[in-house]
């Protein structure tokens, strides 16, 4: 997918994730969270956005991961396919034109195909084949090990979000703890109870906050590693057969 794609996409999560946080505010506002409004007053119900605001500063931070973990799910989903990075079809066409010792019409096909891995093996192995020698064998090898650890290297972002999300609502909780006692001395003794009670509550949005984009950020990890060690399985297998082809003599 090009950038130009990978932007449109991104665009439209953010934009999904703001019509969801705005459709939600009212169906909120009977939930069970409470606001103090004053420290003599009744608590009254808070919104949706009462609640992630009640958070702090580090809420922004992990809204923008979940930004970031839905667009990679998005792209790795479109990409992450056996069938567009390593085709059978397109390596049995290269398999009978490197069999028939037909080079050239190999590389145009290939050309033509250039987007997938084994195309890109097959170009390095032609483009470098010398009989004497393994030049071909270790171009091709070379070229496979970059194509999969660039696959490898895509999903260990969600990797990090799953690692960052929660540490960052943990830290967003002890700071909000850190504000309630602070403010519990300055309130009456009848109140403080409450307003620990509500300060804490609130603080505690960070912790559920971060948890609620690490899990969803970790299944898909876990999925997409499976489609990534399917998809190095396929290419070990092919490029055995590739390099014998080429080298043949």
């Amino acid at each position: 997918m090009n950038s130009r794609n990978m932007l449109k996409g991104m665009l439209g999560v953010t934009a999904f994730l703001l019509l969801m946080t705005y459709l939600s505010h009212d169906a909120y506002a009977q939930g069970s969270n409470l606001l103090l409004s004053g420290p003599d007053q009744m608590p009254v119900p808070m919104t949706l956005w009462q609640t992630l605001k009640a958070g702090g500063g580090v809420m922004v931070v992990i809204g923008l991961l979940s930004v970031v973990a839905v667009a990679i799910v998005i792209y790795d989903f479109m990409m992450l396919n056996v069938n567009k990075l390593a085709p059978s079809w397109l390596f049995n066409e290269v398999m009978r034109k490197l069999e028939g010792r037909d080079f050239s019409a190999a590389k145009t096909l290939c050309r033509k195909e250039n987007h997938t891995i084994i195309s890109k093996i097959v170009l390095a192995g032609l483009e470098r084949r010398n009989p004497l020698d393994d030049t071909a064998r270790e171009a091709m090898e070379g070229i496979a090990r970059i194509e999969l650890a660039s696959l490898w290297q895509n999903i260990s972002y969600l990797s990090d979000i799953v690692a960052v999300a929660p540490l960052l609502g943990l830290l967003g909780t002890v700071l909000g703890m850190i504000q309630a006692f602070h403010a519990v001395p300055l309130q009456s003794a009848s109140m403080k109870t409450t307003l620990l009670a509500a300060g804490i509550s609130k603080a505690m949005v960070a912790t559920a906050s971060g948890l609620v984009v690490a899990i969803p950020a970790l299944i898909a990890y876990s999925y997409f590693r499976g489609k990534v060690q399917q998809v190095v399985n396929m290419i070990e297998i092919y490029s055995t057969d590739i390099i014998k082809a080429i080298q043949n003599k």
